[in-house]
């Protein structure tokens, strides 16, 4: 043990010695602060944002009591009068936003028909969208297996090269304790910074203290572990140092980068969905298509949805709002299964790549960290679902003031459903993957020990 210990102690004054893979630490360090302060500031931002929502919602009640200053008729208050369907983040988000930046996190709503309103987002960035968040996830998938590879590529080839090698080994002094040293000593570097930065983030982040604390560590540390057994496998092949970064970068290209797209061409193919635009201009032409449709028509459709409202009295004049509501949820029955076709297409090719991703770890381990912090595309879903639900309530409420005319009085915008959503975490999700992971570490550490003790007796 007193051995192991003087090599460590002599890795350490080689590493203060090396001034290009301290500025690299440096660099990955301040990575990792940035990715701890962005993930946070964003996250704030959205929660601003989704709390000026209220101030919103309070504005255009008092709006609408202005232009509607006694009793009101319920078609005209469904049709000025918006709310909202808001998707709250979970504390975790703030670690991996993972989707939050791509979809929307509320949806403006108002009695009119619901696809078109679901969909109609704002823009988003392409850009932004193309390079993802520079949050901690980000950094620990990505970056940190570059600092690893930087300070593992030559923890044996650089002894052979500068010729210290068998200067060591006529130590008593076994290969395996040389390169166990070497190893543990980049290892308490690179796992000390990322267990740093993750508790860093947590306390700066204030995450909410659960099961996720360890499950967050855990992973973070197998997946160091991942990276620190391709350095140790490809260093088992006793190639010179050239050798050895060219291939960690080009198996890291391939993890992070090729493997993904890949994956991403042939979930499309093999996994098609109707668009949403699409759906969107099927809706549009039905919903446009009311206008001309009898009344008579329309409203029998529309009865056999709700034959509780079947006793209304008939339409004689040119408009009446209960018409015009009546079609345009005819225009969302239209779609149903086209809406219901894209949702359930989106689902699946999530769970068609949450089988392939064992292919790449990268994948699996950012799917990890986003199932924990319900930043995940199922919870997207889960939100769209919520949202159309809470479009339900809103046309249960304001269904028996068009059909039975009843008048809107001010005291009933009180009485109006609200929406709040959270998405909850997936640990189904995260311990598949972190089992996943496990076998991974297994599997490389366990190939390149079989290749160490093959090519070891020829560097004795």
């Amino acid at each position: 043990m007193r051995k192991f210990w003087i090599l460590i102690k002599y890795e350490w004054l080689n590493f203060k010695a090396d001034k290009g893979l301290l500025i690299l630490t440096t660099l990955t360090l301040f990575a990792g602060l940035y990715g701890i302060y962005y993930g946070t500031t964003e996250l704030e931002k959205q929660r601003e944002n989704i709390a000026k929502l209220d101030v919103l919602t309070e504005h255009n009640v008092e709006e609408m009591k202005e232009k509607f200053p006694g009793e009101a008729d319920a078609g005209d208050i469904g049709y000025y009068h918006s709310t909202f369907a808001v998707n709250h983040p979970d504390s975790w988000a703030s670690l991996s936003m993972g989707q939050r930046d791509v979809n929307p996190y509320y949806i403006k709503l108002r009695l009119l028909n619901l696809q078109s309103q679901l969909y109609d987002t704002e823009n988003i960035n392409p850009l932004k969208v193309l390079s993802g968040n520079f949050d901690l996830a980000f950094v620990l998938v990505y970056l940190f297996p570059l600092l690893i590879i930087g300070l593992c590529f030559n923890i044996l080839s650089v002894e052979k090269e500068q010729g210290t090698l068998p200067l060591l080994l006529s130590q008593p002094i076994g290969l395996p304790l040389i390169v166990g040293a070497k190893l543990s000593f980049r290892m308490m570097i690179v796992l000390g910074l990322a267990l740093l930065l993750s508790v860093l983030a947590m306390v700066w982040g204030q995450v909410m203290p659960d099961v996720r604390v360890a499950l967050w560590l855990g992973v973070v540390l197998l997946y160091c572990l991942f990276w620190f057994g391709v350095a140790f496998l490809v260093a088992a092949l006793q190639k010179n140092s050239a050798f050895n970064a060219v291939t960690l970068l080009g198996v890291w290209l391939m993890l992070t980068i090729i493997i993904p797209a890949l994956l991403n061409v042939y979930v499309a193919v093999k996994q098609p969905i109707p668009q949403a635009l699409e759906l969107t201009i099927k809706q549009r032409e039905v919903v446009h298509g009311g206008w001309d449709k009898p009344k008579r028509e329309t409203m029998d459709q529309f009865f056999a949805l709700y034959p509780q409202y079947t006793d209304t009295t008939d339409i004689k004049v040119r408009f009446v709002w209960r018409w015009y509501y009546a079609f345009q949820h005819l225009g969302d029955v239209a779609v149903a299964d086209l809406a219901e076709a894209y949702q359930e297409g989106l689902q699946a090719r999530h769970q068609l790549v949450e089988k392939l991703n064992v292919l790449s770890v990268p994948v699996n381990v950012q799917g990890v960290f986003n199932a924990m912090a319900g930043s995940d595309l199922p919870s997207h879903l889960a939100f769209m679902q919520s949202a159309t639900q809470y479009h339900d309530s809103l046309r249960e409420f304001y269904y028996p003031f068009l059909f039975n005319n009843v008048p809107f009085t001010h005291a009933d915008y009180e009485k109006e459903p609200r929406h709040s959503f959270t998405s909850s975490p997936d640990f189904a999700t995260a311990y598949s993957g972190l089992f996943k992971l496990v076998i991974c570490v297994l599997v490389v550490f366990g190939i390149g020990f079989v290749l160490f003790r093959l090519k070891e007796a020829s560097v004795k």
